[in-house]
């Protein structure tokens, strides 16, 4: 080989050289960027598939599940209906009464059935509506005008809620001491919580916290029943 020819190789091989040294960083620079996105996706993916699976684990099911299963041990209905009365006159999906419906700023009556205490023997509902949510009768309120049932009941979650946090504080405790605990071999959890105070109010539901006191409604249905049943559910308020 001439000297002439062995300058052009030399030449050649630098240019391969150069080349390389030129695409070689470019390259590692896109895998590196390629595998860094893709593991953030993954790390994203990853964690909110562990989110969605925690959640799946710790809930039986939505607020809108909760209202259902509620709805069907209130009426004894696998389809609730809205216009259903009981016995004692307790009416709709969730089987409202005087005293509730009071409380919650819908009804007035004077003398309101209150589970046979000092007031009447059933509901009657021989009182006034009071126009919100635009019912002004017992009928309206049974056609479920406006969804005013599905809003009355989540009211009803809030205002019991508000009462039982009240009474616990006031005897010096809260309600994040009991979530988790189990009573009488019941889960204690929000849902739960709401549930029993559907079935005997916010005062059924402390002393059954604070005096481990169980009580019965009216056809013996226990609080710890509704306790059980109706835990772990997404709580809705």
């Amino acid at each position: 080989m001439n000297l002439s020819s062995r300058t052009q190789v030399a030449h050649l091989k630098l240019d391969r050289i150069i080349a390389t040294k030129l695409i070689l960083p470019s390259l590692l620079t896109g895998l590196f960027l390629t595998c860094e996105a893709s593991y953030a996706y993954s790390t994203s993916s990853i964690t909110n598939n562990i989110t969605r699976n925690d959640l799946i684990a710790q809930n039986r099911g939505s607020c809108e599940q909760f209202l259902e299963a509620l709805a069907i041990r209130e009426t004894g209905q696998q389809t609730p209906p809205y216009d259903i009365e009981n016995t004692l006159g307790f009416i709709g999906k969730y089987q409202f009464g005087e005293t509730l419906l009071i409380e919650l700023g819908y009804y007035q009556v004077e003398n309101p059935y209150n589970g046979g205490g000092n007031g009447v023997d059933k509901n009657y509902w021989r009182g006034t509506w009071k126009g919100k949510n635009e019912i002004n009768s017992r009928e309206e309120f049974m056609q479920n005008k406006n969804g005013v049932q599905e809003t009355a009941i989540k009211e009803a979650f809030s205002l019991n809620s508000n009462r039982i946090s009240q009474i616990l504080q006031e005897n010096g405790r809260s309600i994040e001491e009991f979530i988790g605990q189990e009573l009488q071999g019941a889960k204690i959890t929000q849902s739960g919580i709401l549930a029993a105070a559907h079935l005997r109010g916010e005062t059924g539901v402390t002393n059954l916290l604070l005096k481990n006191e169980v009580s019965n409604d009216e056809f013996g249905t226990s609080i710890l029943d509704y306790l059980k049943e109706f835990a772990d559910y997404e709580s809705c308020i």
